[in-house]
């Protein structure tokens, strides 16, 4: 069975799908016209112009590892078509206007269709063109809505035969690709209307920035001018040599934190401290003191969840320093 190759146009073809529904063939398009025709000499086979920029660097001798099968299945290429040059400009300018306040077209967006219609490539173009590849054998499996794309399938040897370009394996990196080596060709009569040839190769995108890399930093300034400290509960555990009585058998288990308290002073504090600017330093002290007292426990014999247990030890920790509470029965 031949071998398939996976092309990223797959996904520009899931966008335009999902903006509009596409026939099968240019005679379905109503495209281009207001466009004028550019496609206007006989097509001669012998005469043709090279699609420059269409090739990938990595295509060279030194990752090549051979041509592959003529049978090898290039599947949803994307031929890339051009607007007229005034066609461009009117398209430039219907944007500019869409996003100036007061024009007409303010805001005006349209349709998949209407864009094609009126800057499209002419129908006859297109006509001419799917004519052309479904006689070198390819199937034409989409003209977009737009009159600006052509999206067919194909094999190696018909890809060669039409575009004078070869498809080889190649080896980037220790990784395995394939790619045309050399730029593609078309017949002279296209050159007006056709800017390329998307994906006769399987590389990807990559990202052209770099995550972040953690620098061990965990002072920062907070929003009052001072310094915060990030630390979690296994910190505090570390730094008041709390793990040792965790480990012989110290635990809240058997008494129920109350977190009231705690829950209430919490949002007093975090309430005077964006305050603490606006003239009530005494209140600020006198809430202080309240919300520093040590914590009252009362006797439960219900068990706390753990997740319950963890957040009553570390609030207890860092609300009464040093103090213990009592150790759990057996």
């Amino acid at each position: 069975m031949p071998r398939k190759m996976g092309f990223f146009s797959f996904f520009l073809g899931v966008v335009g799908l999902a903006c509009s529904s596409f026939p099968a063939h240019a005679q379905g398009i109503d495209s281009g016209r207001h466009s004028r025709a550019l496609v206007t000499q006989k097509i001669d086979e012998n005469k043709r112009v090279l699609l420059s920029g269409n090739k990938r660097p990595e295509a060279n001798a030194g990752n090549d590892r051979g041509a592959v099968a003529e049978d090898f299945q290039v599947d949803h290429m994307l031929l890339q078509l051009k607007r007229p040059a005034e066609q461009e400009q009117a398209l430039q300018e219907f944007i500019d206007e869409q996003q100036t306040e007061g024009s007409p077209n303010f805001h005006r967006w349209i349709t998949a269709q209407e864009f094609g219609e009126r800057f499209g490539l002419a129908k006859q173009d297109l006509d001419a063109i799917t004519n052309w590849l479904q006689t070198h054998g390819f199937k034409v499996n989409v003209v977009y809505s737009s009159g600006m794309v052509i999206d067919f399938s194909g094999t190696a040897r018909q890809v060669r035969e039409a575009f004078q370009t070869e498809i080889h394996h190649l080896e980037v990196k220790g990784e395995k690709h394939v790619a045309n080596m050399s730029d593609p060709q078309i017949p002279a009569a296209f050159a007006p209307a056709v800017s390329g040839i998307v994906s006769l190769h399987d590389f990807r995108p990559r990202a052209m920035y770099k995550m972040h890399q953690p620098k061990g930093q965990y002072t920062f300034p907070d929003g009052f001018g001072g310094n915060s400290y990030a630390v979690v509960p296994a910190d505090l555990a570390t730094i008041y040599n709390l793990n040792p009585l965790f480990s012989a058998g110290y635990s809240d288990r058997a008494r129920r934190l109350s977190l009231s308290k705690t829950q209430t002073c919490s949002a007093l504090l975090t309430g005077i401290s964006s305050a603490r600017h606006s003239g009530f330093p005494a209140t600020r002290r006198a809430l202080l003191r309240r919300c520093t007292r040590p914590l009252r426990a009362e006797p439960t014999t219900a068990p706390l969840p753990a997740s319950s247990l963890l957040m009553t030890r570390r609030q207890f920790w860092m609300r009464n320093g040093p103090a213990l509470p009592r150790r759990a029965p057996p």
